[in-house]
């Protein structure tokens, strides 16, 4: 007898579209898990909180992946509209038997979903919500705090990136530990692409804000007249840096955001990246980086020091200026030797622990109900 495929329904991150993933560069990148997944399933839908959302039906169709967009009650602010969810599209979540979401903002629509139909429920989160949401404000914290109380409550498994994570949520039975994936058939070493430049080429990538200690950053740099810092992302904190480079005199390139798919080439042409954050989840770029076995210097901070050791897979230092610069320095006396050493290693953990082939296997395992 034949085993009939489940349906699963994915509540999209509060807020988010698939035409925000495709805006951040993100879509390939996020689309490609359900891609694969979509074998195990008859029907996937995405529920977004996009207007336009519609737009990419033709892309996804042939997944058997339905988008279940903003398009009844669109003039509805989004957090008064993620209330209406579980009744706007109840005939399709009256008949899945999986309800997931993608992240912990917005659980609350899935949970009430949950509540009204009986279904399995799995919350994911790619980060710990109150952990960042504290070095913004008390009430956010304490908000965070309540959302994460009710998905730990009310969720039949309940997935996280780290095992610190898993810990810091009880280290309960129904906790899995799925960090984030790199697709090594993109991120990998490209032993062709090569630094042409006199200057060392030091590369950066992420959002311009203050978790990322962009500022430390390039004070260090300033110090090495042979290093040039390439800077890809955006951010609220652009122009501040750009100022402080030349207060500095620091040579920094800033890039603005790039294709996801084209990360991979700037990380292998680079001498080595920086990875200054202040604090972390499961940082994607990381993982990338170390895929592509370029030497990294990294900060020893949470969710960064769960993922490499120091001198084995990266120059791992402190968040201060005069640390980074340590590192720096490192890197540019043993260049040689720590692109053989620590860049194999980087890849060796990546293949081993973060391939999408074996985050693919620890989601399977979540869908065996």
């Amino acid at each position: 007898m034949k085993k009939v495929k489940k349906k699963i329904a994915l509540f999209f991150t509060y807020g988010v579209s698939l035409e925000i993933w495709k805006k951040k560069g993100m879509l390939e990148r996020e689309l490609k898990l359900y891609k694969e997944l979509s074998k195990d399933f008859s029907v996937i839908y995405f529920i977004t909180y996009g207007k336009e959302d519609c737009n990419f039906e033709d892309e996804v169709s042939k997944y058997n992946i339905k988008i279940l967009y903003k398009n009844k009650l669109h003039f509805l602010p989004d957090l008064i509209y993620s209330f209406f969810i579980p009744f706007i599209y109840k005939k399709e979540l009256s008949d899945v038997d999986i309800i997931k979401t993608n992240q912990m903002l917005g659980s609350w629509s899935a949970i009430i979903a949950k509540l009204l139909y009986k279904k399995y429920l799995i919350v994911r989160t790619g980060y710990t919500l109150s952990i960042f949401s504290r070095r913004v404000s008390k009430f956010k914290w304490v908000v965070s705090k309540i959302i994460e109380f009710f998905a730990l409550k009310f969720a039949d498994r309940f997935i996280v990136a780290t095992q610190s994570e898993k810990q810091y949520f009880g280290d309960l039975d129904k906790i899995s530990v799925i960090p984030n994936y790199v697709n090594t058939q993109v991120f990998k070493p490209m032993p062709e692409l090569k630094n042409t430049e006199e200057k060392m080429i030091a590369l950066f990538i992420g959002r311009l804000n203050q978790q990322k200690n962009l500022h430390n950053a390039i004070k260090a740099v300033s110090h090495f007249k042979n290093v040039r810092l390439n800077i890809i992302g955006s951010g609220e904190l652009k122009d501040d840096l750009e100022r402080l480079a030349k207060e500095t005199g620091a040579d920094v390139e800033f890039l603005g955001n790039k294709p996801h798919d084209e990360l991979s080439a700037y990380i292998n042409t680079a001498n080595f990246c920086l990875f200054p954050s202040l604090y972390e989840g499961n940082p994607k770029v990381l993982l990338e980086m170390m895929a592509c076995g370029t030497p990294i210097v990294t900060t020893d901070v949470a969710g960064i020091n769960n993922i490499v050791t120091n001198k084995k897979d990266a120059i791992v230092v402190g968040i201060s200026e005069e640390e980074i610069r340590e590192g720096i320095r490192l890197i540019l006396e043993n260049k040689d030797d720590l692109k053989n050493h620590i860049g194999k290693n980087a890849l060796k953990n990546i293949l081993e622990s973060y391939s999408f082939e074996k985050i693919v296997e620890l989601e399977r395992e979540n869908y065996l109900v």
